[in-house]
């Protein structure tokens, strides 16, 4: 179904360390000064608003967790057969922590982080840290191009992975308060300590560089094939070669997104975000995820 749910594959000692670097990050004036602490926005269509702390440059106070949250996701993916080694090493692109809550008038800023895909990462993982008693909703979705599953019945401690082209939200929180941290792996470079963004935007060579061996291991997945029909006006050879193959998701023949959709044109999960058809290669970073 394209999640992999690891069962308390974080310890409760391991998530205080990852509270004590948020709480190292609220202080930075770094941070502060790059608009990296708390940045909050409510959910397009949705009376959640979720804020975001980026936690680059305080990892170090997790001491060791960050690498060995890695180390799990990559071999969880690889013992489920995703057969993604033909992307090369992977590497931290963006470490979030993000705090999901009923919205209310003290919103700052406006967004639209309903159903999107995690632009240029190849994997995602969401760990949950902490659910208020009251909490409602709040479970991540997942969109391969068929009916949508969610990960539900998640606690402290667990962690979910998916493929980050793969669209995705969190449902609604209202009421109650859940606390997340995000990970992303992705073919550039590793995030720096002294990295002004807190999510880097752009991946040298882009969609050239992503999509043919992205496809070559998950060629069933829509929102994929739909996100590479970027590549030109016209979809490359590769685009085509791929669109023609059989789904072997069963969710039909993954040349539906792109042939019945115009590049540029809304995929019915993450149009709401893309108003405009991208230049070729552009990225975009936003500050929220399931």
């Amino acid at each position: 179904d394209g999640m992999l749910l690891l069962r308390d594959a974080v310890a409760w000692w391991e998530q205080e360390m990852l509270l004590r670097a948020e709480r190292q990050a609220w202080k930075d004036r770094f941070l502060v000064e790059h608009s990296l602490v708390n940045r909050t926005r409510q959910i397009t269509g949705s009376p959640s608003r979720q804020s975001v702390t980026w936690l680059h440059r305080h990892r170090g106070f997790a001491g060791g967790v960050v690498d060995r949250l890695v180390e799990a996701v990559m071999s969880a993916q690889e013992a489920a057969g995703w057969a993604l080694a033909g992307l090369g090493p992977l590497q931290v692109r963006c470490i979030e922590s993000v705090r999901y809550s009923s919205a209310d008038d003290e919103v700052r800023e406006d967004g639209d982080e309903g159903w999107h895909q995690d632009e240029y990462s190849v994997l995602t993982a969401v760990l949950t840290l902490a659910l208020s008693h009251d909490l409602q909703g709040g479970e991540t979705e997942v969109d391969r191009g068929g009916r949508p599953r969610r990960a539900e019945g998640m606690q402290p401690g667990d962690v979910l992975i998916f493929r980050s082209w793969d669209a995705h939200r969190s449902t609604p929180v209202a009421p109650g308060e859940r606390h997340i941290m995000v990970l992303e792996l992705w073919q550039g470079p590793q995030v720096g300590n002294d990295a002004p963004e807190g999510r880097q935007a752009d991946l040298e060579g882009g969609l050239a560089r992503l999509c043919p061996p992205a496809l070559a291991a998950d060629a069933s997945s829509a929102a994929l094939l739909w996100f590479c029909s970027r590549a030109a006006d016209e979809p490359a050879a590769w685009v085509r070669e791929e669109a023609a193959q059989p789904s072997r998701s069963g969710l039909g023949t993954v040349s539906e997104p792109s042939q019945n959709r115009p590049v540029g044109a809304p995929h019915p999960r993450c149009g709401a975000r893309r108003r405009q058809r991208l230049p070729v290669g552009a990225g975009r970073c936003r500050a929220g995820h399931p």
